[in-house]
């Protein structure tokens, strides 16, 4: 196969190439604004549980122990993670017509 050829064989798939890329990109980007609005629900009713405890007494305001929960950390870190995966998906889709 020549050069020519094979750079026309790929260049007729790079439209299903980046079609592909493109969908995967708004199921992650789907992901994404879900899992982060999770998290925003989480971590508004913490601060809401941590005003309580305030307010009652049961947790002192300069405590150094008031932290999100785990379960809200870990879904951070899944949004940074999908995050990350967007963005080398992003290259990969940009690379690919480079």
């Amino acid at each position: 196969m020549s050069f020519l050829d094979d750079f026309q064989a790929n260049l007729e798939s790079l439209p299903t190439i980046l079609q592909k890329k493109y969908a995967l990109l708004r199921d992650l980007d789907k992901s994404l604004q879900e899992i982060q609005r999770q998290n925003e629900q989480r971590c508004e009713q913490e601060i809401e549980e941590i005003k309580q405890g305030v307010k009652v007494g049961n947790i002192k305001p300069d405590s150094s122990l008031v932290r999100f929960s785990d379960e809200a950390l870990d879904e951070q870190k899944h949004s940074i993670r999908i995050a990350d995966e967007k963005v080398a998906m992003a290259v990969q889709a940009y690379d690919l017509v480079n």
